[in-house]
């Protein structure tokens, strides 16, 4: 997420957010509006190319927020992420094991999940078949193949990045995606 002005910010939230501040009334096609400024005029606030790596994993979140990915690459963050990625097996290696699942030890996690997770972006290959990692679908289990790269040996047979698919998260939204932009089920209302 970026930001230049309370306005820009505001229309950005809305466009993100869309299903939130939507009315009623069906859109037309002129209801989304968008900036069309230099991108050096804006003040990254927020990464998130890998959803949960600067909520859950990383400590310092202001600096990890205004470095580029090209820090990632250079192992800016890599202390934080090893020491957060400990404590993640320390709480839930036990329930991992409950599952019948087989947890790696936390440095062979790290390494694992490199290739994933650095840098902090959404990867996209045009020759590549879409569908996380390549690109991301609203659909896509992206949390629970993360967590599997992060929280389970992937060399035991029988265990991939699909394993925590549909253990941890629903499998389905509980209201279908809609056909057209923003492509999001209508907010649920009280």
């Amino acid at each position: 997420m970026v930001r230049n002005a309370p306005t820009t910010l505001a229309l950005g939230a809305c466009v993100l957010l869309a299903s939130a501040c939507k009315t009623d009334d069906p859109p037309d096609e002129d209801t989304y509006t968008f900036a069309e400024d230099d991108p050096a005029s804006y003040t990254r606030v927020d990464r998130i190319g890998m959803p949960a790596i600067g909520t859950a994993v990383i400590i310092n979140k202001e600096d990890y927020n205004q470095a580029d990915p090209a820090a990632d690459a250079a192992g800016q963050f890599v202390d934080q992420i090893t020491m957060s990625v400990e404590g993640l097996h320390a709480a839930l290696d036990d329930d991992l094991s409950g599952l019948g699942l087989t947890p790696c030890v936390a440095a062979d996690c790290v390494n694992q999940a490199a290739p994933l997770v650095v840098p902090d972006t959404i990867k996209l290959d045009l020759n590549s078949p879409t569908g996380f990692p390549n690109g991301r679908a609203l659909t896509d289990p992206v949390i629970d193949v993360t967590l599997a790269v992060v929280l389970l040996d992937l060399t035991i047979d029988g265990q991939d990045a699909t394993s925590l698919v549909g253990a941890l998260n629903p499998t389905a939204n509980d209201l279908p995606f809609e056909t057209a932009f923003p492509y999001l089920a209508p907010a649920h209302t009280l």
